[in-house]
């Protein structure tokens, strides 16, 4: 097996000459990455060359790391498990934290655009189906390129409700004027248009790909979850049909066994093991060794000044305070400096803690094993995880519980799974939850066990405004921000504002 996005190379080269690239702004006049090709889709190199660029826009962007994958992180900064370095070049990912988010926001615009030119490069093929009938290939294979390019809009969709809500759905290929009379649709309405994509790519997407980094049947169904997850919490709060809906699709993916946890957690974040592991059900896999504009954000910006590294992305100090001794600690934790600048190991006597560092906050180890990526590169290997087994089962044990009112022995065999892996035989193995316990209990200790698998993963955000919990997360945090009262934190801090250049362009935004 190889890695898809390893391709990218190829298809950008090929759609440089096809006028998908350029401008700054969604609705900017400049913006050419919507306009369709004349004499464009007569071949299946050239579907498969005109798919890769909706990765490469949404996972990065371009090669300045403008994507999710490096710009994501600042909107995530509101949750209680990551933070930033005070001071310095970081106020575009500490005005998220404070919940103070400037419409000029680097990050929120950059995200932004990146998910809309996903989208944009996906509208260029859904608008020419006519031609993409044409060109001889399997039908089979036609129909599972389609899927992903649904799949893969409804992916940037989910994203952009999630942190905007009201959005602009952008189905077709617009430019110039038309652009500037899109309407933002409400939060219903998008996530109506992610399920409807979402569930069209669930009919075509294959349940094996020979890729790793394309989407499979079992990714369809585990966003069509999660997507049920959230239409079930806050804002749209449509309650317990919605949970049984999130309960009964992760329960297919269980079902069907097509995927399994690792035995052991640092499996997930091996360079050696991407292509063999078989829990990352989706993820973005990058390709440094082809160029360097194709890795990983994982790199530079997770380490501290004392290793050489940005320190773009800290640990918040509670959050590793609290988290318990298991067996998967220390490959998400990174509380012992081992490293010098350059790279180079130092003798144990010269190791220090995190309390000791320039930040004095522990880092991110997930991210650590850089793949053939050399100590001074400011991208590696590192890949980007977007959904795993352990999604489908906390997802189901969380939405199940919901909504049948109480935990059954299913939800219980769901969050067991996940907790003997993490538990078992380690210091804390009294954590996992025992029987008996109630709706409530058991909603918390899988929201907990949620902080701790999914920690760093753009997950913790998410989870916390669905229910509501921001506030309550933030509340214990004042060695990080003494000047800051999580009081004030309302539900209108939830939702981020639109980037100030398309307003300017769009007031209707």
């Amino acid at each position: 097996m190889k890695r898809f996005i390893n391709k990218l190379n190829i298809g950008f080269s090929l759609l440089i000459g096809a006028s998908l690239l350029g401008g700054c702004s969604f609705l900017d006049e400049e913006d050419t990455y919507l306009l369709s090709p004349d004499n464009y889709f007569s071949t299946e190199q050239e579907l498969d060359a005109s798919i890769y660029p909706i990765y490469n826009y949404i996972y990065k962007d371009d090669a300045r790391l403008l994507g999710l994958s490096s710009r994501g992180w600042g909107l995530n900064c509101g949750a209680d498990d990551i933070t930033s370095t005070r001071g310095l070049n970081k106020q575009r990912l500490l005005e998220f934290d404070d919940f103070e988010v400037s419409t000029e926001n680097n990050d929120l615009e950059m995200v932004w655009k990146a998910l809309y030119r996903g989208i944009g490069a996906a509208n260029n093929i859904l608008n020419n189906l006519d031609r993409i009938q044409e060109i001889p290939m399997a039908d089979e294979v036609r129909e599972a390129r389609i899927a992903e390019v649904r799949f893969m809009r409804a992916f940037a969709y989910f994203n952009l409700v999630r942190y905007w809500g009201e959005v602009p759905i952008v189905t077709e290929l617009l430019n110039g004027g038309d652009a500037q009379n899109v309407k933002k649709s409400s939060i219903e309405d998008v996530y109506d248009f992610i399920l409807t994509d979402a569930l069209e790519a669930e009919k075509g997407l294959p349940v094996e790909q020979s890729e790793k980094g394309r989407p499979t049947l079992d990714a369809a169904r585990t966003l069509i979850s999660y997507v049920y997850l959230h239409m079930a919490g806050w804002p749209l709060e449509k309650g317990t049909e919605y949970y049984q809906k999130a309960a009964d699709k992760a329960k297919e993916i269980i079902d069907a066994a097509n995927y399994q946890l690792e035995s052991n957690f640092s499996t997930l974040w091996s360079y050696a093991d991407q292509l063999t592991e078989k829990e990352h059900i989706f993820a973005f896999y990058p390709d440094f060794a082809s160029s360097r504009n194709y890795g990983s954000f994982g790199n530079k910006a997770f380490r501290g000044k004392d290793e050489g590294g940005w320190r773009e992305v800290l640990v918040e100090k509670e959050f590793a305070r609290n988290y318990p001794n298991d067996n998967r600690k220390e490959w998400t934790i990174y509380e012992t400096i081992k490293y010098d600048k350059k790279g180079n190991l130092m003798p144990e006597s010269k190791w220090f803690s995190w309390e000791n560092s320039v930040e004095a906050h522990p880092f991110i180890a997930k991210f650590r094993d850089i793949g053939g990526a050399t100590w001074k590169e400011a991208t590696s290997n590192c890949l980007f995880p977007i959904f795993r087994y352990a999604d489908v089962l906390l997802i189901y044990a969380e939405a199940a519980n919901l909504a049948e009112g109480s935990p059954s022995a299913e939800a219980y065999a769901a969050l067991w799974e996940v907790q003997d892996r993490a538990y078992l035989g380690s210091a804390d193995e009294a954590q996992k939850l025992g029987a008996g316990a109630t709706k409530e209990q058991f909603d918390a200790a899988v929201l907990q066990e949620r902080a701790w698998e999914f920690a760093f993963e753009m997950k913790r955000w998410h989870d916390l405004v669905r229910r509501k919990m921001v506030k309550e997360a933030n509340m214990n945090h004042a060695d990080e921000r003494s000047d800051f009262d999580p009081s004030t934190i309302t539900e209108n801090k939830y939702l981020f504002p639109t980037p100030a250049r398309d307003i300017l362009i769009n007031p209707d935004l």
